[in-house]
């Protein structure tokens, strides 16, 4: 059986949680049988990195695609509103559809895997075989923004969002075959929504950092994630609030790390002493090592945190809210708590011996239960049960 794997957001750079799972998965069924992927590039995206995906992916054809420009940007935000309504998407969605990919899709036969809510939007009209590997419930986590939203106009528009969402992830999941989580926590959302059983769950894993070595500093701490996240940097600024004036009289640092650092969220920062706002960082192997521990505070937010992941696995103790923690066993590696003032506490009562201790759980931890090789066991032997991969017989990389 012929299979399309279609992906709407471009895997490289690895900057952000999504693209790491993606280009993980894509890695996992390259080792197993040829494939076709369908990708649409960012605005950023340059024919480099395409060359790059191609080697990395060795036998699969890879053809990539521009998401197709609104009809009605003239009008600024009000018409790419109208227009994604018209077409049955979240404004996020429809910024990275592409019309073009779309056609092709409908020559293509066999099954499908659409990797990421996004992908949605090609399930619903192309008669493939569907898999969706999804990476939250877009109802669950939409009503999460409701109820964040501060001031009418925020409401207003997070409201329309969440019954667009609903009602984009409704159809879509009609018309898909099998579809996989990130969580128990996950698949429970999804039935509670819409009365579907999640096929399997894939938990989001890592790679293992080669060459790393940590030389963590005794008060250094550590945020990671994307800026552009709202989830992200309400945590933050909930945790710099209540929980970081404590900490920093005690001697500690906060580095603050990750994408989407605008000049604007620079200077929403600058009222904190004690901070090292960093932003992007290509290769977190040197930021990561002077961690003496990381802080995941986040209170809102669905499936396991690629972020949570990626310090667990460079032997970084984790502070981390319950929604942080979200589909990690519990581990000695990570210490849960509800509020700002309790992960503060638990910092502050952490030893250096336990924190030693809290380290080796933490890469133990990734190395047994969330390595890449874990990752494609469990993604192709569960898509080879829900015959997704055909019969084709496992091929050795070159």
């Amino acid at each position: 059986m012929d299979l399309t794997v279609v992906v709407t957001f471009f895997p490289l750079p690895q900057d952000r949680g999504d693209p790491i799972r993606v280009l993980m998965m894509l890695r996992a069924l390259a080792r197993v049988r040829p494939y076709t992927l369908l990708v649409v590039r960012r605005s950023e995206t340059t024919d480099a990195q395409v060359a790059e995906l191609r080697a990395l992916l060795p036998g699969v054809t890879v053809r990539d695609f521009a998401a197709t420009p609104y009809r009605l940007n003239r009008l600024g935000p009000l018409g790419r509103y109208q227009e994604s309504l018209l077409d049955g998407m979240p404004p996020w969605v429809r910024t990275r559809y592409s019309q073009e990919l779309h056609d092709a899709l409908r020559a293509r036969t066999g099954a499908g895997l659409a990797i990421g809510e996004a992908a949605g939007a090609y399930i619903r009209d192309v008669p493939l075989r569907w898999h969706w590997d999804k990476a939250n419930v877009l109802v669950a986590s939409s009503r999460q923004d409701v109820d964040e939203a501060h001031g009418v106009a925020h409401r207003l528009r997070a409201q329309y969002l969440a019954r667009i969402s609903a009602r984009f992830e409704e159809r879509a999941l009609a018309n898909c075959a099998t579809v996989s989580v990130t969580s128990a926590e996950e698949a429970t959302r999804l039935a509670r929504a819409y009365g579907r059983t999640a096929d399997f769950t894939l938990p989001s894993c890592v790679p293992l950092p080669e060459g790393h070595t940590p030389r963590p500093l005794a008060r250094r701490l550590i945020w990671l994630g994307s800026f552009s996240y709202r989830s992200n940097l309400l945590g933050l600024h909930r945790f710099l609030a209540e929980a970081w004036p404590k900490l920093h009289r005690a001697g500690y640092v906060l580095e603050l790390v990750g994408s989407g650092l605008t000049v604007p969220i620079r200077n929403g920062l600058a009222g904190y002493d004690g901070l090292a706002v960093t932003g992007w960082a290509p290769d977190l192997r040197p930021v990561l090592a002077r961690a003496r521990a990381a802080v995941v505070p986040l209170w809102s937010g669905a499936g396991v945190k690629l972020k949570t992941m990626t310090l667990l696995a460079h032997s970084v103790p984790v502070f981390s809210t319950p929604v942080g923690l979200e589909g990690v066993p519990p581990t000695e590696g990570a210490c849960s708590a509800d509020t700002p003032a309790g992960l503060a506490a638990a910092i502050l009562a952490a030893t250096p011996d336990q924190l030693d201790r809290m380290a080796t759980e933490a890469l133990r931890l990734v190395r047994e239960r969330f390595s890449e090789t874990h990752f494609a066991d469990r993604l192709v032997g569960s898509l080879g049960r829900h015959a997704l991969l055909g019969e084709a017989a496992p091929r050795e990389e070159p």
